[in-house]
């Protein structure tokens, strides 16, 4: 389980009371940045991910706009973790950009500032599109990814690795790899798009489970069993 923390420990714990035997070793942590909320006000808030919500809410609710805008989550774990701060949000089935661009309250946004609540870097598919519909997109940055620098050598016995995003897929085909870690091993990976990433990574065995929750990675363990 390379995802980082809290995630990865809790994931863990729901693989284990399947029966798996999941080692949890996050391939980066996370950092807070202190940054300023941008200045100006915003009709929408859309929060990337739980180190989103914990890193930046705060501020946010010093904000005199903050009451009044339109609260947006990348995915249902990302709503949860607003909803128990005492924050509403609508949350599209599909966890991610793609899936928040479906969405048909941000179909139109002529005329309205939308702020993106995320880390650095990322992906810039959501900050584009929403630009092209005609709102005015500006980042809140309030958290970086730092990578861990070594390998837990316990993985290295594992029969499959869980990366849950394209960075964090790298950076595990990167450690597994200098370490020794084999090209083949199954990968099970959210989506299309980061099964291409592992790749061009030099991994050749990348198993799409279509979700980044335990429900997902459940099923591509099985897949592999059956397999």
């Amino acid at each position: 389980m390379t995802r980082s923390q809290p995630g990865a420990d809790r994931q863990a714990a729901e693989l284990g009371d399947a029966g798996h035997d999941p080692v949890v070793a996050p391939v980066v942590r996370i950092e807070a940045t202190g940054s300023a909320v941008p200045a100006g006000s915003f009709d929408d808030l859309v929060f990337l991910s739980e180190h989103a919500v914990r890193a930046g809410l705060p501020a946010l609710r010093a904000m005199p706009w903050f009451v009044s805008a339109r609260v947006f989550a990348v995915g249902r774990r990302t709503a949860a973790v607003l909803a128990e701060a005492g924050v509403r949000a609508a949350a599209p089935g599909d966890a991610t950009s793609e899936g928040l661009l479906a969405l048909d309250d941000l179909a139109d946004m002529r005329s309205r500032s939308v702020l993106l609540v995320c880390g650095a870097g990322g992906r810039e598919l959501l900050q584009a599109t929403l630009a092209e519909r005609g709102a005015r997109v500006a980042r809140f940055e309030c958290y970086r990814r730092e990578p861990v620098r070594r390998l837990d050598p316990r993985v290295l016995v594992c029969d499959a690795i869980i990366a849950a995003s394209g960075e964090g897929l790298r950076q595990a085909a990167r450690l597994w790899l200098a370490a020794g870690g084999r090209a083949d091993v199954p990968v099970l990976v959210p989506s299309a798009r980061v099964a291409g990433l592992g790749v061009e990574v030099g991994l050749t065995s990348l198993h799409d489970c279509d979700g980044a929750d335990t429900g997902a990675w459940l099923r591509g363990l099985r897949a592999l069993t059956q397999d």
